[in-house]
């Protein structure tokens, strides 16, 4: 597998968790993660194993047991265990109720992702609602899934698709003001355009009260 394949696995299921509260989705998510992180996870089903075995080729049985495989090289490795804390962390630190096709707790949800640095999951879980809203917030959500983009290239290091992004985050969201979905639209557009300005800005700044 490779960084995009990764990416992708992980984003996809948990996203069809968030929004369609499929749990099995979310049980061979977590196991994964455990797994790569060294956590025991509970004892799997044999049809969950199968699934990870056959979807998820980085993980191997040795003895009864799934592990993450020794041929994989140091930097596929990091990343994966990186990601996998990540998700860990969310998990353990919030409560998650699927959002089905409520705009407003995706929204919400997206926020937290983003929070967490699960930045392509913004993308992800946004863009699904996105794709079939043609009223007067679409312009509003693609600017919400640019941003998480944005900070998905600042992580690998490509400071120039980070500042396009944001900058056509910026332009998407000019027609807009007040709060939108828990947002103050105003404040969030003053964040957008200091980012720009520093690529280090902090990403726990720019969804921050």
């Amino acid at each position: 597998m490779d960084f995009f394949e990764i990416r992708n696995w992980f984003a996809h299921r948990f996203c069809d968790y968030l929004r369609e509260g499929k749990k099995e989705e979310l049980t061979i998510v977590k196991a994964v993660a455990e797994i790569i992180s060294n956590e025991s996870p509970p004892t799997l089903p044999p049809s969950i194993k199968k699934e990870i075995l056959s979807t998820f080729p980085l993980i191997k049985e040795e003895n009864g047991k799934l592990k993450l495989s020794e041929d994989i090289d140091p930097i596929t490795k990091e990343y994966v265990k990186e990601k996998s804390e990540r998700y860990l962390k969310f998990l353990k630190e919030n409560e998650i109720t699927p959002a089905g096709e409520n705009v407003e707790q995706n929204v919400k949800l997206a926020i937290k992702l983003f929070n967490y640095e699960l930045f392509f999951e913004v993308h992800e879980l946004i863009e699904e609602i996105w794709m079939g809203n043609f009223g007067k917030d679409r312009d509003f959500l693609q600017a919400l899934i640019q941003i998480g983009v944005a900070f998905y290239h600042r992580e690998n290091f490509n400071e120039r698709g980070y500042k396009l992004l944001l900058e056509n985050a910026l332009e998407l969201l000019k027609e807009y003001n007040g709060t939108i979905y828990t947002i103050n639209v105003d404040e969030l557009k003053e964040k957008i355009s200091q980012a720009i300005k520093n690529p280090e800005y902090p990403h726990k700044n720019l969804f921050t009260p």
